[in-house]
């Protein structure tokens, strides 16, 4: 009998420790998540006031705390938008990868992974994380960057197919400039996409500026390829340089005998930054004419940046 009440004894003492054990990591785990809510809140305040070098101390404190899932995730997607911001793309990368891990259902992680490819001038990686960021989300914004994709590698009825899905449902300026830029690849009248861009804003009114000054000047031409050379200058003056060699590519790409079609995908290859090419480009236009200035300028100008890289 005695030994029944020690056994009921240890095992009060065993349920009690339990208990307290129970009680204690509860709290820890509510002082976690409440730290870890804090440093997230606080890193959001300095993100605002653009003390980022605090706002990523910040986040990392709520990922080391480790609170909540969600506020560590934000966190890393935070951190992730920082470092994209400031060109750092391989840790941005790094905080999306594993931010991956944690949520594979949120759209905005592949987003910006399409984003940090598209600056790369990774294309195809950056359509297909656009596309799974179109997946989860259906997203304007995302269309918009898919369709900007499509134009980088020379897929322009896609791209046209694509915005002007987007403009059945938005009249957005930017949808309604790029359907503009991508129907004046055959069409040199001052369209009525433009036209509606104009009416909206001054967005673009440089742009627009430009284009109404082009087609001044060069409407009569008759030379379809050397109207398309000109078409392509214009691209790159309104900051298109994807237009342009996708312009270029279509009246000849590596059989050209125009200077001026090498001088101009030269400027779309600095545009940019791939300055190999770039180089490559200037070189052939040198080819044909060797004492031109502008073109020994702009052989200097890549062959420096090739050494500076």
């Amino acid at each position: 009998m005695i030994s029944v009440i020690n056994i009921s004894k240890e095992r009060r003492k065993i349920i009690l420790i339990i208990f307290f054990v129970f009680i204690f990591l509860i709290f820890i785990y509510k002082w976690q998540v409440s730290t870890s809510n804090s440093y997230l809140f606080l890193g959001n305040i300095n993100n605002s006031k653009e003390d980022y070098d605090e706002a990523l101390r910040n986040y990392k404190y709520t990922m080391v705390i480790k609170g909540s899932k969600d506020a560590v995730y934000e966190a890393r997607i935070q951190r992730a938008k920082i470092f994209y911001d400031h060109g750092e793309l391989e840790n941005a990368r790094q905080e999306l990868l594993m931010a991956i891990d944690e949520k594979k259902s949120d759209s905005i992680v592949y987003e910006i992974m399409g984003d940090i490819y598209y600056t790369e001038r990774n294309i195809n990686n950056a359509i297909i994380y656009y596309n799974k960021s179109e997946q989860i989300n259906s997203s304007k914004d995302v269309k918009i960057k898919l369709g900007k994709s499509f134009i980088a590698i020379n897929k322009n009825e896609k791209a046209f197919d694509m915005f002007f899905h987007l403009s059945l449902d938005s009249d957005d300026s930017e949808i309604l400039y790029y359907l503009g830029l991508l129907d004046f690849y055959n069409n040199f009248e001052y369209n009525s996409f433009f036209q509606q861009v104009e009416k909206k804003g001054s967005d673009y009114e440089f742009e627009l500026k430009m284009i109404k000054e082009f087609l001044e000047n060069y409407r009569d031409i008759k030379d379809e390829r050397y109207k398309n050379i000109l078409v392509a200058d214009l691209y790159n003056k309104i900051n298109q340089p994807y237009l342009a060699i996708g312009k270029i590519n279509e009246i000849g790409g590596n059989d050209l005998s125009y200077r001026d079609a090498w001088l101009i995908m030269g400027k779309s290859n600095f545009i940019l930054g791939n300055y190999e090419a770039s180089f490559d480009n200037f070189q052939k236009a040198s080819d044909i004419d060797s004492h031109n200035l502008e073109i020994a300028f702009w052989l200097k100008s890549s062959l420096g940046k090739i050494k500076n890289k």
